[in-house]
């Protein structure tokens, strides 16, 4: 049975509601509270907020949608189009670059994924300078195609490479950290791909290691006291790790999996539980070895300040691509008609048919919503006619007057708050799954207090009660009988 789509209701989720009650207060206390910390206020940042802010909303704007066939009309609210805040929009892109990476850039050849991360007392050299992340660029891949080169004895062997940088982990701490999908080899002159044997990469590990801090030390980012102690740690905090095995040549989906994760949002709506009355955030990840815990407690500041540090500078370049990926070399190669190169084990295998545009391949907001709900969101409810649009509505009478007309105009006004997790993330809909009650202490829990998601909350009363004035309440512990029979009690 198909999904129903159900537009969103941007007011509802957990961050629109942090957004709408602390930022103000954030923007008024940054500079006292958190410019130590997360640097200056950027400008650029502060606009992908309130374009977030309008995202979705009725009220900010919309587009009528109307059937030729039958009449009817719906109304399509605008998206803000900014990626690393908004959810929706951000995992929109997503989709869209990554099933065009995994089916027009990528090889039909075994793909790998390289994760470059660098040890916590380097983390904050880049911080407030995000251009020096350039070098985590340059060092991992040049490092990634010498030690192809080297093993496969190929000095002139090409690497085709996408490169994206995250500085973000699981609970929103500065975690600068390079995802590498490649090729798992190079591809030579003729354009033949030369596949790698499976085996260690801690060589590679070692060579990334010296070759960063040499880099770092050339730049006078650090100091040579600091480059020798950190040579000389046995553990030197630097990691690599490229999975298990290949993803295999004619695995698309695979590569679009890759490609996704590579281009995560920051966080996920999934893991915030908001708590208007306290003003805090909880947010729910896997367990942290430092906390021993699966949660952290946010002020709505502190996550604010913690989210939009990880919006990018505008103009810095996050996903790169190299080699015969890259656009240029890409273009030349569709323009001279250059055979795409093909893994050697696998070309008697017939691969999947190409499609007839390359337009197919970045698939419009009406596409998504088909691949995901399985309807067409342009499709018309009553004849089943594709709609057509009728205009967009930017004026404040012409948006009230469409939406009284509708009857959406007080439900835009006051959405209620979003219920308590587990809910659908892009309806707001609770779940047929049953809250989990656990006890946040180490003994057994007091009768009155439980928690739910770390919230408290006071379970109701299990056995009748009686007000007996005063401010003095009878509780039965058996079953309540008729009322006529319950005692009566004096103050004599």
């Amino acid at each position: 049975m198909p999904s129903i789509y159900r537009p969103r209701r941007p007011r509802a989720s957990p961050l629109w509601q942090v957004v709408h009650h602390a930022w103000p207060r954030f923007l008024r206390d940054y500079e006292s509270l958190h410019r130590k910390i997360h640097g200056p206020l950027r400008t650029d940042a502060v606009a992908v907020v309130d374009q977030f802010y309008k995202c979705g909303d009725l009220a900010a704007g919309f587009t009528r949608l109307h059937c030729p066939d039958c009449g009817h009309e719906k109304l399509l609210a605008f998206s803000c189009k900014t990626r690393h805040f908004c959810p929706s929009c951000h995992q929109r892109k997503v989709k869209q670059t990554g099933r065009w990476i995994a089916y027009d850039v990528c090889f039909n050849v075994p793909h790998r994924q390289f994760v470059f991360t660098m040890p916590k007392p380097l983390r904050g050299i880049f911080r407030k300078r995000r251009k020096l992340l350039d070098l985590l660029f340059h060092e991992a891949i040049a490092c990634l195609q010498d030690w192809f080169r080297t093993r496969l004895n190929l000095p002139d062997g090409q690497l085709a490479a996408i490169a994206g940088v995250q500085t973000f982990g699981d609970y929103l701490g500065f975690h600068p950290h390079l995802h590498v999908i490649a090729p798992s080899g190079l591809i030579d002159k003729d354009g033949t791909f030369h596949e790698m044997p499976i085996e260690s990469v801690k060589p590679l590990e070692e060579l990334f290691r010296h070759r960063f801090l040499a880099a770092l030390r050339r730049e006078k980012l650090i100091s040579e006291t600091k480059l020798r102690q950190l040579l000389g740690w046995p553990h030197s905090g630097f990691n690599l790790d490229a999975g298990e095995e290949p993803i295999a040549a004619y695995d698309p989906e695979g590569r679009r999996r890759l490609a996704e994760y590579l281009l995560r949002a920051p966080f996920s709506l999934e893991k915030i539980t908001w708590n208007e009355s306290t003003g805090q955030i909880i947010y729910r990840s896997s367990r942290s070895w430092h906390t021993k815990q699966n949660f952290q407690i946010f002020t709505a500041g502190e996550f604010l300040a913690a989210a939009i540090e990880h919006i990018p500078p505008k103009g810095q370049q996050t996903v790169r691509y190299y080699g015969p990926y890259s656009n240029k070399r890409r273009g030349m190669d569709a323009k001279s008609g250059r055979a795409r190169p093909e893994s050697p084990s696998l070309q008697e295998t017939i691969p999947p048919p190409k499609p007839k545009s390359l337009r197919a391949l970045r698939p419009l907001w009406r596409e998504l919503i088909r691949q995901t709900w399985g309807v067409d969101p342009m499709e018309c409810p009553c004849c089943h006619a594709t709609m057509k649009n009728a205009g967009k509505m930017l004026r404040r009478e012409e948006i009230e007057f469409f939406l009284r007309l509708h009857g959406l105009w007080e439900g835009v006004l006051n959405l209620p708050p979003p219920p308590d997790p587990p809910y659908d993330i892009e309806s707001i809909e609770p779940t047929d799954v049953p809250p989990v009650w656990v006890w946040a202490g180490e003994t057994e829990p007091p009768p009155q207090i439980w928690w739910q998601y770390g919230t408290p909350v006071k379970p109701k009363p299990t056995h009748p009660e009686l007000d007996l004035g005063e401010g003095r309440v009878l509780v039965l512990d058996g079953d309540a009988g008729p009322m006529d029979d319950w005692p009566v009690f004096s103050n004599n």
